[in-house]
C-alpha cells in the first residue's frame, strides 16, 4: 500500500481548545493526554508517518524561536502580494493573528533579531520530543501494535525564520541566514538523535517569493533561495538524508494565491535540498495542474515525493476516488515506492487560525488513507 502522512499541524482536541478559550493553564499532564489522543487517532486511521500534531506550539516557528536567544525586538510579519492587490478582500481579516499580515491596516507583530543568536533550547525541545515518543510508545503498547509506522517532528528552515522574523542586528541577510543555520543545526541534531524523522518546513522556497521578497525578480529570488538551501544543507550536515523530509509550500493562509511563483520555475533549485523526501502542495486550485511537471522533469533518483492530495484550506471532504486519481498522476511517473500520500500543508499552522475544523480534518485524513488504498489496487 502507498504510505500516508500529513504535513505537521493538526487541529487541537476539543478539551484543549476549551481551556485555551477560557484562558486556563494547560498542564504538562494535560498536554501529554492531548498528544496521546492525537497520535492514537492518526494510528486508528491508518496513517503511516505520524507526529504530535504540533499541539504544544502556538505555531510552527515561534516554538523554535523561543529556544533561540537574540529575538528581543519587534518586527512586522510580511504581507502577501495577492492580498496587497485585493484591499477589499484583505479588509475581512482585521482580527486574525498568525505569521502573515493579511490586512495591511492590521499588521501582525512578530519578534525581530536584535542581538547575536545562540541556542538555549535543548531542554524544552527534548521535553517535547520525549512527550511525543512516550505517547507513541504507550499507544502502541495499549493495543495491537501497528507495524511499519514511524514518527516525524517538524522544525523551520533558517530561511523560513528569516522570512518571518526581521533582522535588526546582523549586517546583511547572508550574515543573518548563516547565524540562523548555525543555531538551528543544534535543533536538527537533537531531533535526529531522538530517533524520529526530521521534517524541515521551507515555505521560504515558494511563499517567500510573493511575501517578504515580492520586490525581487524571479531570477533574484532563485539566487536568494540557492543561498537558503546551501545554508540549510550545511546545517543538516550530520543528518542522514533518508531520515529527513522537507516541506515546500506557497502558504496556508486564505488568499487567492494568484501571485504564487510556478513550481516549474523553482523546480531545479529546490531539488538541491539534502533531505530525501520532498513534500509539495499539489492539489489546491492554484497548483493541482503541476503534477504534469513530473512527466517532463526528472525527480532525482535519490528523492521520494510527498504530494499533497488533500486541500487543507477547504472544508469539502475529498472523495477517496479523487484522492486515488491524484495519487495515480504521480505513481504513473514515479512508481508507488517513490510516492507518499500527504496533505497540501498543515491543518492548523497556528493554534488560533485553523481554517478547517477538527471534525472535518479527521474526515479528510480518513479519505487520504482510503484513497491511498484504492490507488494501490
Amino acid at each position: 500500500m502507498i504510505a500516508t502522512t500529513h504535513v505537521g499541524s493538526l487541529p487541537r482536541p476539543a478539551g484543549m481548545i476549551a481551556k485555551q478559550l477560557k484562558k486556563e493553564d494547560i498542564s504538562a499532564a494535560d498536554m501529554a493526554s492531548y498528544v496521546a489522543q492525537v497520535i492514537d487517532r492518526q494510528l486508528s486511521l491508518g496513517l503511516t508517518q505520524v507526529n504530535n500534531g504540533e499541539l504544544p506550539r502556538i505555531d510552527y516557528v515561534s516554538a523554535t524561536v523561543a529556544r533561540i536567544a537574540g529575538f528581543n525586538r519587534r518586527g512586522t510579519a510580511p504581507l502577501p502580494r495577492d492580498l496587497e492587490e485585493l484591499p477589499e478582500y484583505a479588509r475581512r481579516f482585521s482580527g486574525r493573528n498568525g505569521l502573515i499580515t493579511l490586512n495591511p491596516k492590521a499588521p501582525v507583530q512578530l519578534p525581530a533579531c536584535s542581538e547575536p543568536l545562540s541556542y538555549q533550547g535543548e531542554r524544552s525541545l527534548q521535553q517535547e520530543l520525549d512527550m511525543m515518543t512516550e505517547a507513541f510508545r504507550k499507544t502502541q503498547a495499549g493495543g495491537d501494535p501497528v507495524s511499519g509506522v514511524s514518527l516525524f517532528f517538524t522544525a523551520p528552515s533558517p530561511g523560513t525564520v528569516a522570512l518571518f522574523l526581521e533582522n535588526r542586528y546582523y549586517r546583511d541577510y547572508q550574515s543573518y541566514l548563516e547565524a540562523l543555520g548555525s543555531v538551528l543545526s543544534r535543533e536538527y541534531e537533537i531531533i535526529a538523535d531522538s530517533g524520529v524523522m526530521l521534517q524541515i518546513d521551507c515555505p521560504d522556497l515558494a511563499m517567500g517569493r510573493h511575501t517578504r521578497y515580492k520586490h525581487l525578480t524571479d531570477q533574484q529570488f532563485l539566487s536568494l533561495i540557492e543561498h537558503n538551501i546551501d545554508v540549510l544543507n550545511r546545517a543538516l550536515g550530520s543528518i542522514d538524508p533518508q531520515r529527513c523530509r522537507a516541506h515546500i509550500c506557497w502558504g496556508n493562509y486564505p488568499g487567492t494565491h494568484h501571485c504564487d511563483i510556478e513550481l516549474d520555475t523553482i523546480f531545479d533549485t529546490i531539488m538541491k535540498l539534502k533531505p530525501m523526501s520532498i513534500s509539495l502542495e499539489s492539489c489546491n486550485h492554484r497548483h493541482a495542474h503541476e503534477h504534469r511537471i513530473f512527466a517532463k522533469r526528472t525527480l532525482p533518483a535519490d528523492k521520494v515525493l510527498l504530494p499533497g492530495v488533500i486541500d487543507t484550506t477547504s472544508n469539502t471532504v475529498e472523495h477517496p476516488e479523487t484522492v486515488a486519481e491524484r495519487l495515480r498522476n504521480f505513481v504513473s511517473v514515479l512508481g508507488p515506492e517513490r510516492v507518499i500520500a500527504s496533505t497540501d500543508c498543515g491543518f492548523a499552522s497556528t493554534s488560533t487560525a485553523a481554517s478547517v475544523s477538527g471534525e472535518i480534518a479527521w474526515l479528510k485524513l480518513g479519505s487520504l488513507v482510503e484513497g491511498a488504498r484504492l490507488a494501490d489496487c
